[in-house]
């Protein structure tokens, strides 16, 4: 429940009336519900449920969102009393965004791998964001695979990612699972949590490396600088690990199996970075000295195999096949 307080008689009638209450003119929501416990990021997207999480996690981050007059974590868990402000010039401009479009759409068109009651394993390309946000509205994976199975929607706890329990970046190809049921849904979001996953992708980097394998153990967080994720010792930054194996080497490039153990945003391209490799054809989280040469058309990172336990407790494997761009390098 939201409750409201007024130093005014008549108030400001709060411009995104969803639940049909009043802001005071601090545009501040006090929360009035003891057992409440629920994430601050979460509680904004169900209660302006045309804006996504990601999108509220931006927000708050830019401290557009403030908790208590304070700067605070998407993941702050709210209590009794606090008080939530938005700031007006984040009001104004939630109203000129984008709205969001879960049409779906016949001409996303999916790679299936395998599909069973439960699952569908589906091979990503690279350039197709996987689901709607303010800044790519539709013509998403998530538009495509509701052509497919209307009743995905109803799958998950965000209408913007049905069925979708991990992602991969846009310019990433490769594969994904989708869970077709709320079951098949928890039962990977579980695996995910507690890194029982086994996710492995193909790199092309910058540079020759000569160690066999390595282990990358970095913090990684948001930089207040970029805006970007980066690696520091932060102490809001989180653990992330990465594991690597050198397939092969070239005359200035080397090819790298990858197993991530954290799900950490951009993780791979930021720890290639930070050892200095960076993943080829990254216009992010590339260094000044590898500059992307113009033939260039996508990033050279490709999610080729996963494993988890399906609803039986049998382990299974999927793999991607490798994309067209990328076989002259492993073969």
């Amino acid at each position: 429940m939201l409750t409201q307080k007024f130093k005014n008689k008549r108030g400001c009638k709060n411009v995104l009336n969803k639940y049909n209450g009043y802001m005071d003119k601090k545009n501040k929501i006090i929360i009035n519900e003891k057992k409440i416990d629920e994430r601050l990021d979460i509680f904004l997207a169900k209660n302006f449920p045309e804006y996504s999480r990601s999108f509220w996690q931006a927000i708050i981050r830019q401290e557009g969102v403030l908790l208590n007059d304070k700067k605070i974590s998407p993941h702050y868990k709210l209590k009794i009393d606090d008080a939530i402000f938005i700031s007006q010039k984040i009001l104004k401009g939630i109203a000129e965004q984008k709205k969001i479009d879960l049409s779906p759409d016949k001409k996303i068109k999916l790679k299936i791998i395998f599909e069973d009651k439960d699952f569908l394993i589906i091979d990503k390309p690279s350039g197709l964001t996987v689901h709607p946000s303010e800044s790519v509205p539709k013509n998403t994976l998530v538009n495509g695979l509701l052509a497919y199975l209307p009743k995905l929607k109803n799958i998950g706890e965000d209408e913007t990612r049905p069925g979708i329990i991990h992602r991969l970046d846009k310019d990433v190809s490769g594969i994904m699972a989708v869970a077709k049921n709320q079951k098949s849904f928890e039962c990977l979001k579980s695996q995910f949590q507690n890194r029982e996953i086994k996710k492995e992708y193909l790199a092309l980097v910058h540079g020759i490396i000569n160690k066999e394998s390595g282990e990358i153990n970095l913090k990684i967080g948001r930089s207040k600088k970029t805006g970007l994720m980066a690696t520091g010792r932060n102490k809001n930054y989180r653990e992330a690990k990465t594991l690597f194996w050198t397939v092969k080497k070239f005359q200035k490039n080397s090819l790298l199996k990858i197993q991530i153990l954290t799900g950490r945003t951009h993780q791979i391209r930021v720890h290639l970075k930070a050892i200095n490799h960076p993943v080829v054809g990254d216009k992010i989280y590339c260094l000044k000295k590898y500059k992307n040469s113009a033939k260039i058309k996508r990033m050279f990172l490709h999610s080729y195999k996963l494993g988890f336990k399906n609803l039986k407790n049998e382990w299974v494997e999927f793999e991607a096949e490798l994309p067209n761009e990328f076989k002259k390098f492993y073969e």
